[in-house]
């Protein structure tokens, strides 16, 4: 997708944002700025690790000492990992403020995407129509015994409706943004792949900042109800881990990583968003909210398919940064590579702790 910024913001942080001449040294700056940035956390990181690590070696007296080292060390980051994230937090939004990417009225100064060519109902009843074209596809299929079986609750069978039923979301709500990026043409709504690799990007930037709320929710949930939260807060992946060696867990990996992210960036930010936008002409107002529908929607719900409030907070953060990378960027494919990263670094790395 191609940025149609007007107003010609020169090295902005965000790539593609500004006039065309800008946008390479954008991205320089970016990445250079983000490597400053994790080379400092690693070296608060490993200045935590090292007595601790020496101090073991010594008096293990050489014995099992690399995967001892390994141990102290994940142990350490772990006990370090509040004032990592928060140290990191900081320095993004320090960045993200230098460049004029989140100071007041900088969306303004970007130039807003040009969402009045379709009135505001319109943008509106396309988000509900690709928000419910799953859940319409999945409620029949539940019920073809010679689909599913006669074990509606099975891995295979779930598998087998939840993956026609993104498909058929995904073809819903891409033939609804072709359609709208026809009517609207500078509304942002274009996919192009090179958008995959500056959505990573985007999420490696933005990374500490939503674990961070996510740890934070944490705390405030345990101290608040007691107790421990969930390792595994989304019932999805509770599921895949209990069955990581079935071909039919691939089916989930692939609904959750290529399936959910396609619709629901469709629908929350390419649609919901842009309503918002069309209706309050306001960049931040449309985000927050936008964002905010979106963490709650994920609270809500059956509890087999919800996620609890804590996690559901970590969600919205994401869905806010999400928000905030289309609209500076102005393509719908950025926020839903950043989106698809996320999905896939949690199934990656709820499987990897179950191996």
């Amino acid at each position: 997708m191609i940025s149609r910024n007007t107003a010609g913001v020169r090295g902005s942080v965000f790539p593609g944002s500004g006039d065309g001449s800008g946008s390479g040294r954008g991205l320089g700056g970016w990445l250079l700025t983000w490597g400053i940035v994790l080379c400092g956390i690693a070296a608060v990181a490993s200045g935590a690790t090292e007595t601790g690590s020496a101090t073991l070696a010594q008096a293990s007296g050489g014995g099992g000492v690399e995967s001892m080292r390994l141990s102290e060390v994940g142990e350490t980051i772990s006990e370090w990992r509040l004032a990592l994230l928060i140290s990191g937090s900081v320095l993004v939004v320090v960045m993200l403020w230098a460049g004029d990417a989140i100071r007041p009225g900088s969306m303004q100064r970007a130039g807003l995407r040009n969402v009045k060519p379709l009135p505001a109902p319109v943008w509106l009843l396309s988000a509900c129509i690709a928000m419910l074209a799953p859940g319409l596809v999945a409620a029949p299929l539940s019920q073809m015994e010679f689909l599913v079986g006669s074990d509606t609750d099975s891995l295979a069978s779930m598998a087998k409706v939840q993956g026609i039923a993104y498909l058929a979301g995904i073809v819903v709500a891409i033939g609804l943004v072709i359609m709208a990026s026809k009517a609207a043409a500078q509304s942002g709504l274009k996919l192009h792949w090179v958008d995959l690799a500056v959505g990573l990007g985007l999420l490696l930037l933005v990374f500490p900042i939503v674990l961070l709320f996510g740890d934070l929710a944490q705390l405030v949930h345990r101290e608040l109800r007691g107790g421990e939260t969930e390792h595994l807060a989304h019932p999805m992946l509770q599921m895949m881990v209990d069955n990581k060696d079935s071909p039919w867990t691939w089916v989930l990996i692939a609904s959750a990583v290529i399936g959910a992210p396609i619709v629901e960036e469709a629908v929350y930010r390419g649609f919901l968003q842009s309503g918002l936008l069309r209706l309050t002409n306001h960049a931040w107002i449309s985000i927050i909210t936008a964002a905010a529908v979106f963490g709650t929607v994920h609270a809500l719900g059956p509890s087999d398919q919800s996620l609890p409030w804590y996690a559901a907070v970590q969600v919205g953060v994401l869905g806010l940064c999400c928000g905030a990378a289309f609209e500076r960027t102005k393509r719908l494919s950025v926020p839903i590579a950043m989106h698809a990263a996320f999905n896939a670094v949690n199934v990656g790395l709820a499987m990897w702790s179950a191996s």
